[in-house]
């Protein structure tokens, strides 16, 4: 039987010791963060005691391949599932879905199942709540940090307007959840836009 609590335990210590001080928004606090969105989205899609358990350890591990590199960090993190998991009792069957699930979370998203699209809706659980302006600009000041995609604040705005308008959760549990405050940030995202271009003029 797997080990959940051991395999918890081992990824926030690993998190928490070798993650870059420089992932202000890709922090241990993401992480636990889907953690969080995963185990309400499971629970409101009555998984049984297994998948949840997948699930949740999906979200726990989803990002650990940051550690060591930011570009195709899911195909990083899933060799590092690999490598620990085994030892946390898990299955080769529980660590083929627990990858699967990982590999969904790349963007574009692309889930094949139900798990997968749980695991997505929670990655970006944050589009669609109140605290979406302060993880959005975390995000666009770990941009800058590490050199990915420098660009003024009025750009980044555009960029997370443009994100909003095209993105739909998968699942209906997000969608009751969240819909409505992805619908109202966006609004806000519009208006701070229209702003800009009135100032611009």
């Amino acid at each position: 039987m797997a080990d959940f609590q051991k395999a918890k335990q081992y990824i926030i210590n690993l998190l928490s010791s070798d993650l870059s001080s420089d992932f202000i928004y890709h922090d241990l606090n993401h992480t636990l963060d889907v953690y969080k969105s995963a185990t309400q989205l499971g629970s409101l899609a009555n998984l049984n005691d297994d998948e949840l358990l997948l699930l949740q350890t999906a979200a726990l591990y989803h990002d650990v391949g940051l550690i060591y590199t930011s570009e195709g960090h899911e195909e990083k993190g899933i060799s590092i599932v690999r490598e620990v998991l085994p030892g946390f009792s898990f299955t080769e069957e529980q660590i083929n879905l627990i990858i699967k699930m990982i590999k969904s979370t790349e963007l574009p998203q692309s889930p094949k199942s139900k798990l997968d699209e749980l695991l997505c809706d929670a990655d970006l659980d944050y589009l669609g709540r109140d605290d979406f302006f302060v993880l959005a600009s975390q995000l666009h000041l770990e941009w800058s940090r590490m050199g990915i995609n420098k660009m003024p604040f009025d750009q980044w705005i555009a960029i997370e307007k443009g994100f909003l308008e095209t993105h739909q959760y998968f699942t209906p549990e997000a969608q009751k959840l969240r819909n409505k405050g992805q619908a109202d940030n966006l609004v806000q995202l519009k208006n701070i836009c229209r702003t800009q271009v009135i100032k611009g003029d």
